[in-house]
């Protein structure tokens, strides 16, 4: 089986100077852990849920609500994200795939082609549809089985500091306003209600317009 087949499309990305306050609001809007961090095409880093609340004190510094979107507003995604990021092609192997993420211990791959453009993403909850998927039709060995288990396992992570993950929470209900991209384009949300499914786009949404800091 081939990346192609199991990678999820389209991918919700975000730019460099982009800010924290956008990037946390624009995962829960889109209900994703990870965002391809995209210069023009190009793959230059990985944001994380998890960067985020790991961010530096300076930025998460425990203080009032407002204080602390302020401080995220002002924090850009290039001084958060990790540049080094891990990919795989659209005509690799799956099993490849979960190898890698199994031993870098990562929850994602984005899928990019030669020249590092966006094609898709690959996560752990992919594998756990794949396993889904194959158990009913009865199509997976006990091998493949617990292949796919070690995968969508949860990993080891350091804890949080203290009060960090509160605030950030917290902090992310302050925001009011999002911009998303279909296609060539661009509509902007004013505010985004409670459970409110948005409507997917192209291969790859970017969220180019943004709130001033």
């Amino acid at each position: 089986m081939k990346v192609r087949e199991i990678m999820s499309t389209p991918v919700t990305t975000i730019e460099p100077d982009d800010n924290l306050a956008f990037a946390e609001e624009l995962m829960t809007v889109e209900r994703v852990r990870h965002l391809p961090v995209l210069d023009g095409e190009l793959v230059v880093g990985l944001l994380s849920h998890r960067d985020i609340l790991l961010a530096s004190e300076s930025i998460l510094r425990r203080s009032a609500v407002d204080h602390d979107l302020e401080r995220k507003r002002k924090a850009r995604v290039n001084e958060v994200m990790r540049g080094s990021v891990d990919t795989i092609g659209p005509d690799d192997d799956a099993a490849d795939a979960a190898d890698l993420m199994l031993t870098q211990k990562i929850g994602c791959l984005p899928v990019v082609d030669e020249a590092r453009r966006l094609l898709g993403i690959v996560t752990d909850a992919d594998f756990v549809k794949m396993a889904r998927d194959g158990l009913r039709a009865g199509r997976i060995t006990q091998p493949a089985r617990q292949a796919m288990a070690r995968a969508s396992a949860p990993r080891a992570r350091p804890p949080l500091a203290k009060g960090t993950a509160k605030a950030a929470a917290t902090a992310a209900r302050g925001a009011k306003t999002i911009a998303t991209k279909k296609g060539t384009a661009t509509k902007v949300v004013p505010k985004i209600p409670a459970k409110v499914t948005p409507r997917k786009g192209a291969a790859t949404r970017k969220a180019p317009t943004r709130r001033s800091a």
